[in-house]
């Protein structure tokens, strides 16, 4: 619903700087121009919103986002992607590239963890129900699916309910994770 009154809002916005737009052009209004593209620049924005938080994020956004679920890297990290979509539902994918300490050290903590569950394959995956405790709140749950390790929550963050899925793979030094923002 919050995407129709924001796309609405949106169409009434670029309706009225067009408007005004014409308006000025006609009557040679310097402050009506003026206004019209203020307008246009911030429609503009709210559409590259996405866009701009997909490359504004540093080391201390991620640190931040791991911390929420008790993961520190004490190693220099490298940002190798990121990517931003959805709107209002906010969906953030990034993958850092970590040192082979760090990684070994993260896989032993999730392993070591009290509520720590591991699944051989698909199929006790889909039997288990313990999964379902995902929408329980500030719990932080530690897996061993059948590719790779996982440390996930839903908390809140920045007043937003939040998921936070994180992703280690045995084979690489890769770390993946999601921040979803409802």
């Amino acid at each position: 619903m919050k995407l129709i009154y924001g796309l609405v809002l949106l169409l009434i916005l670029i309706s009225i700087g067009i408007g005004l737009f014409i308006y000025s052009i006609k009557k040679k209004s310097t402050i009506g121009l003026i206004i019209s593209i203020i307008i246009f620049l911030l429609v503009g924005l709210v559409l590259l919103t996405n866009t701009i938080d997909e490359r504004s994020i540093s080391k201390k956004d991620i640190i931040s986002d791991l911390s929420h679920i008790n993961i520190e890297l004490k190693d220099n990290f490298t940002i190798t992607s990121n990517k931003v979509t959805g709107m209002p539902e906010r969906i953030q994918e990034t993958e850092i590239q970590i040192s082979q300490k760090d990684k070994d050290r993260i896989i032993s903590e999730i392993r070591n963890s009290t509520n720590f569950r591991s699944f051989a394959n698909s199929q006790e995956l889909i039997k288990d129900k313990v999964t379902g405790q995902l929408g329980t709140i500030d719990k932080v749950f530690n897996y061993k699916y059948p590719k790779f390790y996982s440390r996930q929550t839903y908390t809140k963050i920045d007043n937003y309910m939040t998921r936070l899925f994180l992703s280690i793979y045995d084979e690489t030094n890769i770390i993946k994770y999601q921040r979803i923002e409802n």
